[in-house]
This record gives structure tokens, C-alpha cells and sequence, in this order.
């Protein structure tokens, strides 16, 4: 295909190609040639013919005749494309004129818009230079120092503004290097900068400190951009210098003037807040915020007060901002709740300030007096309860039966702090256990329960000698099983009944309702009501004693009447360990006498024990241990069981076998008459395992010596008898005394 001026020719014959305006094109009919110019028709992509020629009209001298060696029109089919290649001439030629117009076409109208842009560019170089001129004016004129610089921090320019700031002449620093104006302790501050600039960045009011030409150090507000060129490469900096030192003094007077009322604030132990109109707290001081539980104020800030007031005074809060709003100023006893929940007594002075504000705010100030309210109500409270706890100490001192006095000391007890149920819990020291002796509003499975030291809550109370509170009973690791089972208990005090440090019981007393809890004060007053309780079961105990010592002594003395009368020895060793278990309580007795030679002690009676008299008997010496030693020395052998037997009052073997002897609370006495030991009387509690106490044992001594005599009679009488009966003769009945 070959394309001339837009005229695309080939197999297929001569296409036109359309083109931009000021190209042309040539179309070839069968015996014409047109000549167009394709881009002027606009939109509408008309065509504007420039040649027509018809095909006869081509110079026929153009054309060789048949005498040329050509073959004639009609004979040479070939001829008849002749006319295209004229066409095809002519389209080059003209094409190539087109070109040539097109081209001056072209240069005329760059001349014209040559003409344009000179004409806009002197407009704007004008206006530039109006420019220039105004923002010149305006370094002149400003307030602000405003310095020109390279890339590598030299003046470039300095505005009489910089003049009066640095006190330094345009003429003294241009050429110089800025580092001049930067103080000796800010190394890299300007190598930071000038960084920052060569990457195209601008630094924005960084506050810093220059130097003055007399020294004095300036602090100034600076802001550097990066200067460009036509082609936007970097090529300086320029600096507006504020000068701020003034700004910077006010603003030190004023943050120390603020620092001086916020340390007194910060530091003051009273409770200072500000709150708006609706009571939105606006500002807190840290007692404040201590207080309430908060370590942060800010965790306060924009709260409102009515948050920490308790539900039974809510409805007060909006009668104290009438108030304050109406009267200017408000006093007096706020409670508020803590973060914990607890309640705290603050005592107020509020007053509203509107002056120099746009909305008025409450300024408050206020002291916790929490706790002179506590010891003022605990004090009332105190002087009550001592009043109920002499009436009722006064009630206990009349009782002298213990068990109705236990139960007394119970309900008392649970009266005293208004609960539900109380109990009595005696230190059994044999046992080393806790015994429950007596109960108040509880069921009969609570008498008899036990408990070692240290187990649930009167054993640990037992352990320590303290009062213990536990006001969350069911999730208690002290809880038993037992009440929790029985019971519904959700509060439990403690506290130990001492006598002279001697641990008498535990009195504890439980309350029921998860709305009710044990205080300190409760724990106090528990406390003296426990050692009150504690003197009375002791004289309780004491006059029980003195009673049954009484009585005791009057059935020894009736049984020592009813020895005398006796001559038979048997009947008297049976009359003997009868009235020595019914008075004396122990659990077995034992009489052991001398034999003739003094080398052996034999049992002559024995209750308790299953084992023959013939098989309870020891030898006089160090084998028969503490029976023989109490034998041969006269004294009285006492064990309570609380340590192992002393190696020198154990029996040797064979002896220790004797079941009679084995035994650990025991005590052996001496048979004296007339000075001299006739055999010891041995009682003991191995059942009971109950320690003698030193009043049964001197009973047991007096009894003792009184079946001496008796032992000793029966011998003589028997020996006399013996003699003055006739070989043969029975022996008659004892003759009246």
C-alpha cells in the first residue's frame, strides 16, 4: 500500500485516510482525480475539494502513440491505468505543496502565540514585581525577625524586625553564620533544622532560646521553610523569629503562682472539689480523691456527686443546690460512699462563685469527721450497752448454779448484740478439748459437740485467747458442716472466757440474714461480757466445789462412824472401797498391806479391777516402783498423765503387767498408824483419765488415815478374839460399842 498526503493505494485500489486538520487527500475515480483537504471539515468531517480533473483532460502528448511501440487504446488494455499514474503524480506534487502552506500556517501562528506569551509574560513579570514589592514592605514592616539563609546556615538577609530582636545590623551578620544567635548548651539544634529543610520539611513554631548580641539569652518561637527555585530544588531557608520572652515570663509568673495553689491544693489534707450547678464535679484535689478510693482525679472529673451519696440521702442533694444557688453558700454533715462501699462523714463549707466566669460554679471545702461521728455515736452507744452489761452481770452473779448459769450466759449473750443464737463452749483441760456445755435458740445436736485447738471457730479462738468476727460464715474455711447443715448462721463472733489467763471456754454467738453483721464494737463489748462470764463460771464452779466438798466431807465423816462400828476386817475393807468410790468418784481402788516380814505389799481388797487379790502385789524395793516408794518413804505418789512416769515409779517386770496398776491418772497413799506404814490405799481414773485435783486428795488422805484405824482395829480385835475363843468355838457377833 503506499500513502501519499492521506492517500492510502493498493490491491484493492485507492482508499482516502482521514487526517487532522491541514492534511489532504486524493481520491482516483475511473477517469477523474480529485485533490481535498481532509481536516476541514470540523465536526462534521466534510471535505473541501482543491483539484478535479477529468481524465481527457490529461495532455494527450502525455500519452505515446501506437508508432512508438506503444499498442493503440483499443488494442493495449494496459493503457487504461495511465490516467493513475498521472494521478499519482499530481497528488505528490500537491502534497508536497500542502506541506509547504501547512508549514507556513504553522509558523505564522507560533509567531502569534509567541507574540501572546511575551505580552503574558511581561503581565506577570509586572505583576511579580507588585508582588515583591508588597511582601518586601511587609518584612520591613514586621514585628516579627525574619532572616534569609543557605543551606548551610549563612545569612543571607535580616530584616530591621531581626535588627531590634538580636540587636545585631543587617551589615554585622549577613555572611555570617546563624550559629552566632544559637546559645553554647543547644549544639544541635540548628544542625537538626537545616536537616530537616534539605529534606523539604518545614519546622513550625519550635519554641527555643537565642542569644542576643549584649548576651542576653531571648526565647523565641521559631518556624523555618524551605526556600525553592524556578526548577523547585532547595536552595536556602527562611526563618520568622518571634520573640516570646515576654510571654514566657508572664507564663512562668503564672505557672508559679499556679504551682504555689496547686501545691497547697495538691498537699492539703482537706477535702477540696468544684462541682457546677448540676453537681458535675469539675475539679479534685487528691485527698478528695483518696478519699473516695480513687488514685487517679481524673477518674472523678465530670461525675457527679450524687454518684457517692448514699441511697437514704439522695433525695437531700437537690435541696443542698437550691440552696447554694439561692443563698450563694452551704453548710454542714455530707455522707458519702466510698469506692469500697463505705460510708464517710464529710463536715462542708460550699460557696458559689460567678464572677470572671461564663457559667457560675460551686467552690467546696471540707473535712472528714468520719471518725469523731463514729467515736461520738460509739460512745453512746458504749455508755448503753455498759448499762444492759452491768444489768446483766449483776443477773449472773445471783446464779450460782452452773448449768442455769451457762444457759444464762448463752442467751445474755446473744441479747446483748441483738442475734439470733448463742452457745457455751468449756475448756475440758483433761480432754484438752472444747466441750458444749450450754446453748441459746439452738438444737440439742449442739450440746456435747467437741473441738480440738485450733479447729473451726472456737478452737481457733481457744488457740489464740482472741475474739475473731467472721461475718461471712457459709464461705468461711472456719464453717462446720454441722451448722452449715443445721443452721442457716451467716455471721459468727467469738470470744475466749479467761480467768487469771487460764482459759475458762469460748462464748460465740451467731446471727442469721445476710443484712446483719458483727462490728469491733460488737467484738468489745462481747469481749467484757466474756471475761464477766468467765469470773462467774469460776465462782459458779468454786461454790459447786465448796458444795459437793461439803458434801463429801459430811458422807466421809458418816462413813468414818460406819468404820468404827465394824470389827470384821473383811467387812471394813468392803465398807472401806465402797464409800471411798461413792464419795471420792474415782474410777478403781485398791488397799495393798504389808506382809509380817515387811517384804511384800499384798492386796487385801480391790474394786474395779477383775484380777485375784492373790495376783495384785509387788515386792518392798526398787521393783515394785511407786507403790513400795510410797510404802517406805511415807508419802504420797500423785501422776495427772500429762508426761510419761518417772523412771523411778515404774514397776519391774513381771509387776507391770498387773492390770490392776496400769493406769495413768493415779495417786497412792501411805496407811500410817501410830507413825508407822501398814500399806498404801491406790486409787485411780483410767477411765475417765480425769487428773485428782488437790481437794480429792486431801480427802482421800483423810480417808486414808481413817481406814488405817479401821485396819488396824479390825487386826487387833480379830488377834484378841483369836486368843480368848475356845479351840473349836465359833466366833459370835461384835459386841455393842
Amino acid at each position: 500500500m503506499i500513502v501519499v498526503a492521506g492517500l492510502a493505494v493498493g490491491a484493492e485500489g485507492p482508499k482516502l485516510v482521514r487526517g487532522s486538520p491541514g492534511t489532504f487527500g486524493l481520491r482516483l475515480g475511473h477517469d477523474r482525480v480529485t485533490v481535498f483537504d481532509t481536516g476541514v471539515g470540523g465536526k462534521d468531517n466534510s471535505e473541501k475539494a482543491l483539484y478535479s480533473a477529468h481524465g481527457t483532460d490529461i495532455d494527450s502528448s502525455l500519452v505515446p502513440e501506437p508508432s512508438q511501440g506503444c499498442l493503440p487504446r483499443e488494442e493495449a488494455p494496459g493503457m487504461q491505468f495511465f490516467p493513475w499514474l498521472v494521478g499519482l503524480l499530481v497528488t505528490a506534487i500537491l502534497g508536497l505543496a500542502a506541506s509547504l502552506v501547512v508549514a507556513a500556517r504553522r509558523r505564522a501562528a507560533a509567531a502569534v502565540a509567541g507574540e501572546r506569551d511575551l505580552r503574558r509574560q511581561v503581565s506577570e513579570l509586572k505583576r511579580a514585581g507588585e508582588t515583591l514589592s508588597r511582601m518586601a514592605a511587609i518584612v520591613e514592616s514586621s514585628d516579627d525577625a525574619i532572616i534569609g539563609k543557605t543551606l548551610d546556615g549563612v545569612i543571607t538577609s535580616w530584616n530591621p524586625a531581626a535588627e531590634r530582636i538580636y540587636g545585631y545590623s543587617a551589615a554585622e551578620v549577613i555572611g555570617q553564620s546563624v550559629s552566632l544567635l544559637v546559645p553554647p548548651d543547644h549544639p544541635d539544634e540548628l544542625r537538626h533544622i537545616l536537616e530537616q529543610i534539605r529534606r523539604g520539611e518545614r519546622v513550625d513554631h519550635v519554641e527555643t532560646i537565642r542569644m542576643r548580641k549584649d548576651g542576653q539569652p531571648i526565647h523565641v518561637s521559631l518556624t523555618v521553610s524551605p526556600i525553592k527555585d524556578a526548577t523547585g530544588q532547595i536552595t536556602g531557608a527562611s526563618t520568622i523569629a518571634r520573640d516570646i520572652t515576654e510571654r514566657k515570663r508572664a507564663e512562668a509568673a503564672l505557672r508559679e503562682s499556679e504551682d504555689r495553689y496547686r501545691d497547697l491544693v495538691e498537699h492539703s489534707e482537706d477535702l477540696i472539689c468544684t462541682h457546677d450547678l448540676e453537681g458535675r464535679l469539675l475539679s479534685v484535689n487528691p485527698a478528695m480523691a483518696r478519699l473516695l478510693g480513687y488514685w487517679h482525679q481524673e477518674d472523678l472529673v465530670g461525675r457527679k456527686l450524687s454518684d457517692f451519696l448514699p441511697s437514704n440521702v439522695l433525695s437531700m442533694f437537690d435541696t443542698y443546690l437550691d440552696t447554694v444557688q439561692k443563698e450563694r453558700y452551704s453548710q454542714g454533715l455530707m455522707t458519702v460512699l466510698t469506692r469500697d462501699g463505705q460510708e464517710r462523714i464529710l463536715e462542708y463549707r460550699n460557696s458559689l462563685r460567678t464572677q470572671g466566669l461564663a457559667q457560675p460554679i460551686v467552690r467546696s471545702m471540707a473535712h472528714d469527721v468520719t471518725e469523731r461521728a463514729r467515736a461520738e455515736r460509739a460512745l453512746a452507744t458504749r455508755i448503753d450497752r455498759i448499762h444492759r452489761l452491768r444489768a446483766v452481770t449483776l443477773e449472773l452473779a445471783r446464779e450460782r448454779d452452773l448449768p442455769a448459769l451457762l444457759s444464762l450466759v448463752a442467751r445474755r449473750a446473744a441479747a446483748l448484740l441483738g442475734a439470733m443464737s448463742g452457745a457455751v463452749y468449756l475448756w475440758d483441760e483433761t480432754a484438752r478439748l472444747l466441750v458444749a456445755q450450754a446453748y441459746y435458740s439452738l438444737g440439742e445436736w449442739t450440746r456435747g459437740k467437741r473441738l480440738r485447738l485450733g479447729e473451726e471457730i472456737p478452737g481457733i479462738v481457744a488457740e489464740r485467747r482472741q475474739g475473731m468476727i467472721v461475718n461471712d460464715y457459709p464461705n468461711s474455711p472456719y464453717a462446720s458442716s454441722l451448722f452449715l447443715e443445721r443452721a442457716s448462721f451467716t455471721a459468727v463472733i467469738a470470744e475466749p472466757m479467761l480467768h487469771h489467763d487460764r482459759l475458762v471456754g469460748v462464748l460465740t454467738v451467731n446471727n442469721e440474714g445476710t443484712w446483719q453483721q458483727f462490728t469491733e464494737e460488737d467484738d468489745d463489748l462481747l469481749g467484757l461480757f466474756a471475761a464477766e462470764a468467765a469470773i462467774e463460771i469460776e465462782n459458779a464452779r468454786f461454790y459447786a466445789a465448796l458444795t459437793d466438798s461439803k458434801r463429801r466431807l459430811e458422807e466421809l465423816y458418816e462413813l468414818g462412824l460406819a468404820m468404827q462400828e465394824q470389827r470384821s476386817l473383811k467387812a471394813g475393807l468392803d465398807l472401806i472401797l465402797k464409800g471411798a468410790q461413792t464419795v471420792l468418784g474415782f474410777d478403781r481402788m485398791n488397799i495393798l498391806l504389808a506382809t509380817p516380814d515387811g517384804t511384800r505389799l499384798t492386796a487385801v481388797a480391790s474394786l474395779g479391777t477383775e484380777e485375784p487379790l492373790e495376783a495384785i502385789a509387788v515386792p518392798v524395793g526398787p521393783e515394785g516402783g511407786g507403790i513400795a516408794k510410797a510404802f517406805l518413804e511415807r508419802r504420797d505418789i500423785v501422776w495427772d498423765g500429762a508426761a510419761p512416769v518417772p523412771e523411778e515409779w515404774r514397776l519391774a517386770r513381771p509387776y507391770s503387767e498387773i492390770r490392776a496398776f496400769r493406769s495413768r491418772c493415779y495417786a497412792i497413799v501411805p496407811l500410817i498408824v501410830r507413825g508407822t506404814a501398814i500399806g498404801v490405799l491406790g486409787a485411780d481414773n483410767r477411765f475417765t483419765r480425769t487428773p485428782i485435783s488437790t481437794e480429792t486428795l486431801h480427802l482421800l488422805k483423810t480417808f486414808a488415815a481413817q481406814a488405817a484405824l479401821t485396819i488396824d482395829d479390825a487386826r487387833l480385835y480379830e488377834e484378841v478374839t483369836t486368843h480368848t475363843r475356845p479351840t473349836g468355838s465359833r466366833p459370835g457377833p461384835d459386841p455393842p460399842r
